[in-house]
C-alpha cells in the first residue's frame, strides 16, 4: 500500500537533497553519489475476483523492476484501461453483463491524481453493450470509443468537463454474415475453438489523425471504419466501410506505423499478421502482406492476442496464447515484417503486452499464470532478455504505462 504521507513532491526533494554535490578540500577525494533512481508508473487492469481491480506500479528504469504501490478495489473485471493525451483521466471497461439491472457491462471514469497518481473514482456509465473488451480514447481527449465484444457494436462517450463520461452519443453495430467456427488457414492441428456465432468487436480506436475510427470485429471476420464527426461525436460511414479478413481469421488487435501510413491488424486465430498501407486521407486500406506469428515448423492450438511497435519503428512484437511465446519481427523500410526469433513468456497464457516508455523492457501480462513477467529489449537486434523476475498479480489483463517520470 501507498504511504499517503509520502507523495512524489516529497520523493523528489528528498532525491535532490542526495543528488547536491557537497564541498571537499579536494575534488579527486569527493566519493561518488549515486544516481537517484528513475522512475514510470502503470496501471494494470484484472479479472476479478482472482484478481484485486486496477492496480498502480512504479517501474524502475534501471532494472525493470515492478513495486505495486496501490490497488483500487472499487470495480470488477476491468478488462481493459484507457488514458487521455493529459494523463489525469483514466477510463476503464468493467466487463460484467449486470449493469444497473441491465444486460450491459459498464465504463468507469477516473480522476488522477498528479502527485501520488492515486485514482479518485468520477462515475460510471452503461457500455451500451454487452461484455465490453476494449477502451480508447479520441486524441482530442473529448471522446472515448468502447468496443462491447458480447454485443457486437461500438459506442462513443462524450468526455464532461470533469472527465466523467456522459451517455453515449453513437452506437453502432456490426453486421454481416456468420462464419467458420475455425480459420480457414489454421495452424497444423488447431483445436482453440474461435467465437464465430455473431459479431464479437474486440477492439476500436481513431487513427492518427481522429479522422476516423476503425474496429476489428472477431466473430464476423471484418474490419470496419467510419468518418468520425468530432462535433457531434457520430460515427459515419468510410468511403470503404468494411475490410474483410479470411473466413475464421478473427481480427482482434491492431496497431499503426508511428508514420501513420501502415496498419498491423492482428488475427487472433489463424496467428497472422495482415500488413496494409493505410490511407490517412480516405480511411481506405490496400494490402501489402500477410505472415504467420508462429515458427514455420509449430503444430497446435493457439490464439494470438496483443500486437505492439516500438517507437522507433524497427520492430513488431505479437503475443501467443496457449503457445506462450512473443513473437519478434523487424520491420523494413517499406513497413513489411520479417520474423527474427521468439521468446518464451515463462507462464501461461499473455494477454497483454506493454512497453516502457524508455523503450527498454517490455511487460507480459500473462492471464492464467497470474502473473507479469519483465523482459529486456535488445535495441540492436530486438531480441528479449526474460529478467528473471515474476511479478505476481491474479489474472492481469491489460497494463497502460504513464508517459513521464
Amino acid at each position: 500500500m501507498l504511504d499517503p504521507r509520502i507523495t512524489r513532491r516529497d520523493f523528489l526533494k528528498a532525491t535532490s537533497l542526495l543528488a547536491a554535490p557537497l564541498a571537499y578540500p579536494c575534488a579527486a577525494n569527493a566519493p561518488a553519489v549515486p544516481a537517484a533512481p528513475v522512475y514510470s508508473y502503470a496501471y494494470v487492469g484484472t479479472y476479478t475476483p482472482n484478481g484485486g481491480g486496477i492496480y498502480l506500479f512504479r517501474l524502475d528504469r534501471a532494472s525493470g523492476v515492478l513495486t505495486q504501490l496501490q490497488v483500487f478495489d472499487d470495480i470488477r473485471n476491468p478488462s481493459w484501461l484507457a488514458i487521455n493525451p493529459a494523463q489525469t483521466r483514466l477510463y476503464a471497461v468493467s466487463e460484467i453483463d449486470n449493469y444497473q439491472g441491465t444486460r450491459n457491462g459498464a465504463v468507469v471514469s477516473y480522476a488522477i491524481d498528479s502527485e501520488s497518481l492515486q485514482v479518485r473514482r468520477l462515475g460510471a456509465v452503461s457500455s451500451a453493450g454487452t461484455t465490453p473488451a476494449y477502451a480508447s480514447v479520441h486524441p482530442s481527449g473529448r471522446f472515448v470509443f468502447v468496443a462491447n465484444y458480447g454485443g457486437g457494436n461500438v459506442a462513443v462517450f462524450p468526455v464532461g468537463p470533469d472527465g466523467a463520461l456522459g451517455e453515449a452519443t453513437d452506437v453502432r453495430p456490426s453486421v454481416g454474415p456468420r462464419h467458420h467456427a475455425r480459420a480457414m488457414d489454421d495452424p497444423p492441428g488447431q483445436f482453440a475453438i474461435s467465437d464465430h456465432d455473431s459479431p464479437h468487436v474486440h477492439m476500436v480506436a481513431a487513427d492518427p489523425s481522429g479522422q476516423f475510427v476503425i474496429a476489428n470485429d472477431a466473430g464476423l471476420d471484418l474490419t470496419l471504419v467510419w468518418r468520425f464527426d468530432a462535433q457531434a461525436g457520430r460515427l459515419l460511414p468510410a468511403d470503404v466501410p468494411v475490410v474483410a479478413a479470411p473466413s475464421g481469421a478473427a481480427p482482434r488487435h491492431f496497431v499503426f506505423h508511428p508514420n501513420g501510413r501502415i496498419f498491423y491488424n492482428l488475427y487472433e486465430h489463424d496467428a497472422k499478421i495482415a500488413v496494409y498501407d493505410y490511407d490517412a486521407a480516405k480511411g481506405g486500406f490496400k494490402p501489402k502482406q500477410l505472415v504467420s506469428a508462429l515458427p514455420p515448423k509449430f503444430s497446435g492450438s493457439n490464439l494470438s492476442s496483443e500486437i505492439l511497435i516500438t517507437a522507433d519503428a524497427r520492430y513488431v512484437y505479437v503475443s501467443n496464447r496457449l503457445h506462450n511465446s512473443i513473437a519478434i519481427f523487424a520491420v523494413a523500410n517499406d513497413g513489411q515484417l520479417r520474423m527474427i526469433s521468439e521468446a518464451w513468456v515463462h507462464a501461461d497464457y499473455p494477454r497483454c503486452l506493454t512497453i516502457d516508455p524508455s523503450g527498454e523492457f517490455l511487460y507480459s501480462c500473462n492471464q492464467k499464470g497470474d502473473s507479469i513477467t519483465s523482459f529486456r529489449i535488445n535495441a540492436a537486434t530486438g531480441g528479449l532478455q526474460f529478467t528473471g523476475r515474476f511479478e505476481p498479480v491474479g489474472s492481469p489483463a491489460v497494463m497502460i504505462m504513464l508517459k513521464r517520470s
